[in-house]
């Protein structure tokens, strides 16, 4: 039985880097260490969300960007282009 899980654990070992390994043959120059390890950043983004409760960093980032937009900067309707500050 230990023998059969060794096993197993080799082929799955071997298929991940594998599949890493095509991941960045294929990937284009520049982006080839994103293509091939990004799969098992995302799974280890996933098993600490769901290990802490909290949001991982993309959905962090993903909302940040979206309240940046909803809310109007602080030029916006002024009229001026110079900041309130140094408005006497």
């Amino acid at each position: 039985m230990e023998t059969v899980i060794g096993v197993l654990a080799a082929a799955f070992v071997a298929a991940l880097v594998i599949g890493m390994t095509v991941r960045a043959i294929r990937a284009p120059r520049g982006q080839r260490a994103r293509a091939a390890f990004g799969p098992l950043m995302s799974a280890g983004e996933t098993y600490q969300e769901l290990h802490t409760g909290q949001r991982g960093l993309q959905d962090s980032v993903i909302e940040s960007i979206a309240e940046q937009e909803q809310r109007p900067s602080r030029t916006d309707g002024d009229g001026e282009s110079t900041p309130r500050d140094a408005r006497g």
